[in-house]
């Protein structure tokens, strides 16, 4: 009877964690989509495309339509090989696709006649620079600009700032401490990086409230129950991929806010083993000093204020 609990227990665990890889496969929104003709611009049907992803060799496959559409989804942020074959074509082969985070990238492909066994193959890299999908006013902000731009307390929020049609100002008082912007109630900004709950960036989309903002981690919502526009996780640098902040004109899925749309996507991992190291550190001996005075003919002043913050991250593949 003991060895049948166990069973059961260890059967539901299990269960469980499939559950979780299950949903956790499903959160990525990034797609490659497209239309597959011949050099006439006649429509090629039923043509096989295969998606590899380059940093951990998974692969996926589907079928264009009769129409000669195709589209794989569910797609985390970074470098695939697509590949498009069909008999009496030859196949066309790009190695270097960009799939940004929770964007739509449209790649249409044009096959030349020949024999399957002959490859066409495209290695410069391959981005959409012109938005042809959809008619988001958005920004996708790589792991690069997250790792290096400044933010205050390593907030990662604070690049939202950046997206066209979203305006705020870094709504911190002297000292650093998160404060609210006039007539927002709720918290301020997080100033201590990892993990900081009712983080509500003071930010505004297209003259939205800030309390209409609406954040999500891997197609998950962190939106505070407590406070419009906060969220109760905030990410530290190490653990982004990329994230996509969508200003405006967005489509029906993130419709249950009207302001700035934040979506982050969490690091998935490589066949390679990657980490890093840091170490912040304020300092009154580092901070300017106004050697002029304060207001009023008041003494010099600096800012004496002291922060040792440091961390480190280490990820490859997950088997």
């Amino acid at each position: 009877m003991h060895r049948l609990g166990s069973f059961a227990k260890a059967a539901c665990c299990g269960f469980l964690l499939l559950l979780v890889s299950i949903t956790a496969q499903a959160q990525f929104k990034a797609s490659i989509q497209g239309t597959i003709t011949d050099a006439a611009g006649a429509l090629v049907p039923q043509a096989k495309v295969t998606l590899t992803n380059n940093e951990t060799g998974k692969t996926q496959e589907t079928t264009a339509s009769d129409d000669g559409f195709y589209r794989l989804s569910g797609l985390a942020p970074g470098k695939y090989k697509l590949a498009i074959e069909k008999t009496g074509y030859k196949q066309k082969v790009f190695d270097e696709v960009i799939v940004s985070a929770e964007a739509v990238q449209g790649i249409d492909v044009t096959l030349e006649a020949g024999d399957v066994s002959a490859t066409v193959t495209i290695t410069q890299q391959t981005q959409q620079t012109l938005e042809t999908e959809n008619a988001n006013l958005d920004k996708g902000i790589t792991t690069t600009e997250v790792r290096t731009l400044p933010q205050f307390g390593r907030d990662p929020y604070d690049l939202a700032r950046l997206t066209p049609g979203v305006f705020g100002d870094a709504a911190r008082s002297g000292t650093g401490a998160a404060v609210a912007l006039p007539n927002t109630a709720g918290p301020g900004g997080s100033s201590r990086s990892i993990f900081q709950t009712e983080n509500q960036p003071q930010i505004s989309a297209n003259g939205q409230r800030i309390t209409s903002n609406n954040f999500q981690i891997d197609g998950t919502s962190v939106n505070s129950l407590t406070n419009g526009g906060a969220a109760v996780i905030t990410p530290n640098q190490e653990s982004i991929k990329e994230m996509r902040i969508i200003a405006n004109v967005y489509s029906a899925e993130y419709g249950r806010n009207s302001g700035a749309q934040v979506l982050t996507v969490s690091q998935n991992g490589t066949n390679d083993f990657h980490g890093s190291l840091f170490l912040k550190n304020n300092s009154p001996g580092l901070n300017a000093f106004n050697k002029y005075g304060g207001p009023n003919g008041a003494a010099p002043i600096r800012v004496n204020q002291h922060l040792n913050q440091f961390g480190g991250s280490i990820g490859g593949a997950l088997h």
